[in-house]
């Protein structure tokens, strides 16, 4: 997978990046502290969702399946989104991060977590940030999602927290690496935050990545469309 995109440097200047994956995965359960990792164990054990045989966990998915769509096409109303961040490098072994939802079917995810992560595409941003520039302040970048069900209804905050709640990106590759089932160049997502609320299956979902630091946002929006799910 090849995808041509735009990096925003450290200064504000704006250069076009190619970054190339031969394969991907979701990495799930990474949190730093275990209480949020079993926070989200929790959430989705309410919904049926078997206990991982080990934390973290290595879920890998179709590389050709990202997008930074702002519309995402669902089979059913049991898909629903996660926050996190999505990493890729270029063909110099440069690393680069923007924003990312791991959406997944809930209702598949009772029966194959791998399945369910494969179901739905995944999104991402349109603009990546270098990891060499964000990594000595990364504990500081903040990390959240919204919700709106509909036009009727306002904005409600979903997920909120930092990248110090999360596995540091070395770590995160490592477990990638040595999980891999091929060999190649390797792109992943981070693992998640816990909800405020309940899961929502429909509408909006809005993140942001936010450098408080350098003073800087990666925004995306997408909407969900349901297609029917019939046998």
């Amino acid at each position: 997978m090849k995808l041509q995109s735009i990096a925003l440097t450290a200064d504000n200047k704006l250069e076009k990046i190619n970054l190339e994956w031969d394969l991907c995965v979701a990495i799930g359960y990474a949190g730093r502290n275990q209480e949020s990792v079993k926070a989200h164990v929790n959430e989705l054990r309410k919904i049926g969702v078997p206990v991982p045989e080990k934390t973290p966990s290595m879920y890998w998915i179709d590389p050709e399946r990202i997008s930074n769509n702002n519309t995402l096409w669902v089979i059913g109303n049991s898909c629903s989104g996660e926050i996190e961040f999505f990493a890729a490098s270029d063909c110099n072994g440069d690393q680069f991060l923007t924003i990312a939802s791991d959406h997944t079917d809930r209702a598949l995810e009772t029966v194959s977590v791998s399945k369910a992560k494969q179901t739905c595409s995944k999104i991402i941003g349109n603009v990546f940030w270098k990891m060499s520039d964000v990594r000595p302040h990364w504990d500081q970048i903040e990390i959240r999602s919204w919700v709106k069900k509909n036009t009727k209804e306002e904005e409600q905050l979903y997920q909120d927290g930092t990248l110090a709640s999360l596995l540091i990106p070395e770590k995160l590759l490592e477990l990638a690496t040595e999980d891999k089932p091929y060999p190649g160049m390797l792109s992943y997502f981070s693992g998640t935050l816990p909800l405020k609320g309940d899961m929502c299956y429909e509408g909006e979902f809005r993140m942001e990545l936010r450098d408080p630091v350098l003073n800087r946002s990666i925004n995306h929006t997408y909407t969900v469309c349901t297609l029917p799910d019939r046998n």
